[in-house]
């Protein structure tokens, strides 16, 4: 006999909007709405206590007129940036930098949900993924760029996102997210040229694939076309920076601070232009009268053509190869105890605002010798895991290629400020070391461990 239909309804399961609350709670419930809450109250005091800053280098952002669809370009500025903050300008030009400062504050709240959403599936403890995500959502000396007029916010969020695709990728490769990865690398470096080492980046990461995934030899030929359409675009807007600024490259900022380069390594006489050092000389010999302080002397980059005073400085560490790696050398031994982290938004002149620098000062203190060991170990550990298991480490080897050529970019094409110069690897960094705490924890047999601490 067929057992009787129940008509009466079940109020909690059927009443109308119930649908909607419980997925309410589960949203509250979650972890990521915890780690949003607490990222988003501190953020907000943080916040509080900080100004919006321009730097010396934001003028050329926000003054920045070339139109790229007339070919037209800046020699010292690639246009993402100065885009991004058009685009923010047509909300009001009055506000204008109030206006991207809170462009950069969402879109850096929001890059805590893609850092998330690029650990969960990768971590195997549900509280290492909750720890990682937090520390990275309070990461306080991260969050101050969001508040200045420089690249530096959206660069992090930049990295965090090629991460991000890159994750994705290996746990699902297909062509599209091959030309995606490859071809968002030339928006990074139109956002941030020191971004460069992504290209040779993904190109031997496609060559590496190829040559071990040959059943995937489509997906990787489609990403080694990509970079192929990525080199043509770069030395495309080169050409258009020759026109424009009678230099043939990305941006002039590599002569002013290659310049600075030779000057301290000592090998500026070494470099077959006469004139242009001889030019150096002579604004040494009056820095040296004044005492040190800047002095009016020769103006080299209206004096001399870009592109001569790149073949100089290209030719100054050819001649002199030697001195230069024996000063890159001393540049990475005085950097041994600086800190990692530092701040450039100002500050109110208020008591919390200087206990909360006091505290960002004391949390977020760690050297670049930590920095160097942390290297080091990560690649034995890499090295280690290919030889044991006879695969690949991928992500590990992801993450750490970031952190170094980031490291190698802003040692090599810096003369100071390296702790901004790294920042935009921060991400990587941050997920790189968790993913040895989640390995350490996971090996932990937690079991054993409880039964260990009864019978003590």
């Amino acid at each position: 006999m067929d057992k009787p239909l129940n008509l009466q309804q079940d109020p909690t399961s059927s009443a109308p909007g119930n649908g909607w609350r419980n997925r309410l709670l589960k949203v509250i419930r979650s972890p990521l709405f915890l780690i949003l809450a607490i990222s988003g109250v501190t953020r907000f005091i943080y916040y509080s206590v900080l100004l919006n800053t321009i730097a010396p280098d934001s003028a050329g952002y926000l003054s920045y007129s070339a139109n790229i669809l007339h070919g037209q370009t800046e020699g010292r500025r690639t246009p993402v940036y100065p885009y991004f903050i058009k685009l923010i300008g047509l909300l009001g030009e009055q506000s204008l930098i109030d206006h991207v400062v809170v462009a950069q504050i969402i879109i850096s709240f929001l890059g805590i949900v893609l850092f998330y959403k690029t650990v969960t599936p990768i971590f195997k403890s549900p509280g290492v993924v909750l720890v990682a995500s937090l520390l990275y959502g309070v990461m306080l000396p991260v969050i101050n760029f969001d508040k200045l007029i420089l690249t530096e916010s959206l660069s992090v969020n930049c990295c965090l996102l090629f991460v991000f695709m890159l994750t994705r990728y290996l746990q699902k490769p297909a062509s599209w997210k091959a030309w995606l990865i490859t071809l968002y690398v030339f928006i990074a470096i139109m956002l941030r040229p020191a971004f460069i080492y992504l290209l040779p980046f993904v190109i031997v990461f496609w060559l590496m694939r190829l040559l071990i995934f040959k059943r995937d030899w489509k997906i990787c030929l489609s990403g080694l076309a990509a970079s192929v359409l990525v080199l043509f675009l770069i030395f495309g807007y080169s050409h258009l920076n020759k026109m424009n600024a009678n230099f043939n490259g990305i941006s002039t900022v590599s002569n002013d601070n290659g310049m600075t380069e030779v000057i301290n390594a000592g090998i500026y006489q070494s470099g077959n232009d006469p004139e242009l050092s001889g030019a150096l000389k002579y604004n040494i010999e009056l820095q040296k009268q004044n005492n040190g302080k800047p002095a009016l002397g020769i103006n080299i980059a209206k004096r001399f053509e870009p592109d001569r005073v790149h073949r100089f400085i290209i030719a100054c560490i050819k001649n002199r190869l030697a001195t230069y790696a024996w000063y890159i050398c001393g540049k990475l031994t005085d950097l041994s105890a600086v800190n990692l982290f530092t701040n450039y938004a100002a500050h109110k002149n208020s008591f919390l605002a200087y206990r909360i620098e006091n505290v960002e000062h004391i949390m977020f203190c760690a050297t670049f010798n930590l920095l160097y060991i942390f290297i080091v170990l990560s690649f034995v550990s890499i090295i280690y895991t290919c030889i044991k298991t006879k695969r690949m480490p991928w992500f590990r080897m992801v993450l750490w290629m970031i952190v170094v050529m980031q490291l190698t970019i802003a040692v090599l094409g810096g003369y100071s400020e390296y702790p901004r110069l790294i920042l935009p690897a921060m991400p990587a960094l941050v997920i790189l070391l968790f993913s040895y705490i989640d390995e350490a924890w996971f090996a932990i047999d937690l079991a054993r461990l409880k039964n260990y601490q009864t019978e003590a």
